[in-house]
């Protein structure tokens, strides 16, 4: 597989040793300032952009004019920018491009995930049980809440009766008892951590997920890239990471 990486920071790097590590071609790995020539890089089989919401359109028309259709992003922030939303619709309907998005390429987080809403369907049904959100990240991390603990919130929410929104900590004194808090750390160099917790007044159930360094994150987007490419028929569009994981379940158990 040739691969371009459009993003030279900590995750770019680590993808990059993972390909070499396993006999896969890194055509190139272009930083903010670095705009090679994509005719020099072609051909792509997909590219990887872990990079910044500046920089995102841009790396991903690299990428196109490369030659490459497939993609797995990993940059968050540029979702709720309208402007770059529809940059990237554009592009995709106009270069077929195939878009593996997600709030996290960790495996783990998105099983996590799904036993986090079945908690919540079960533990919803009972007022006593207040559930909550926390999350730590290292302190450079430009998002607060994290996207995964954003997604994880909008998922609970509807199996969650009691709660009509989910916020960070505000002001001074209790909260509305209508609000899912969530609760974000920076400090450090901590990959990640998310707990989803119910408390009550006799007992309190944590669920927790814990990052032990990128490789978990690496190991996603390098499944996302495999999944993509070996499937040339799969129509141009956003592609959730989530939904490529639900086929994997759906499918038959690996012996």
């Amino acid at each position: 597989m040739r691969a371009l990486l459009t993003g030279a920071g900590n995750m770019g790097r680590a993808i990059r040793g993972a390909l070499e590590a396993r006999g896969d071609a890194v055509v190139g790995m272009t930083g903010r300032a670095d705009r090679p020539d994509p005719a020099a890089l072609a051909p792509v089989d997909v590219a990887f952009e872990f990079s910044h919401a500046e920089t995102f359109l841009p790396n991903l028309r690299l990428a196109a004019d490369a030659g490459c259709r497939s993609i797995v992003v990993g940059t968050t922030g540029w979702a709720h920018d309208p402007a770059i939303a529809a940059g990237l619709e554009r592009l995709i309907a106009e270069r077929g491009l195939r878009v593996v998005v997600g709030p996290t390429f960790s495996v783990g987080v998105i099983l996590f995930t799904e036993v986090a809403v079945e908690a919540a369907k079960r533990f919803g049904r009972f007022p006593e049980f207040d559930p909550f959100i926390v999350e730590q990240h290292r302190r450079a991390k430009a998002d607060r809440p994290s996207g995964t603990a954003n997604a994880i919130a909008e998922r609970m929410l509807p199996h969650l009766p009691a709660k009509r929104r989910a916020l960070l900590p505000e002001g001074q004194g209790a909260p509305d008892p209508a609000t899912l808090e969530v609760v974000a750390i920076r400090a450090g160099v901590h990959p990640g951590m998310h707990i989803v917790g119910f408390d009550a007044p006799g007992e309190s159930i944590e669920l927790q997920v814990t990052a032990r360094d990128r490789s978990a994150y690496v190991a996603g987007a390098l499944l996302a890239a495999d999944r993509i490419c070996a499937d040339p028929d799969r129509p141009a569009g956003l592609i959730p990471f989530a939904s490529l994981i639900g086929e994997i379940l759906a499918g038959p158990a690996a012996s």
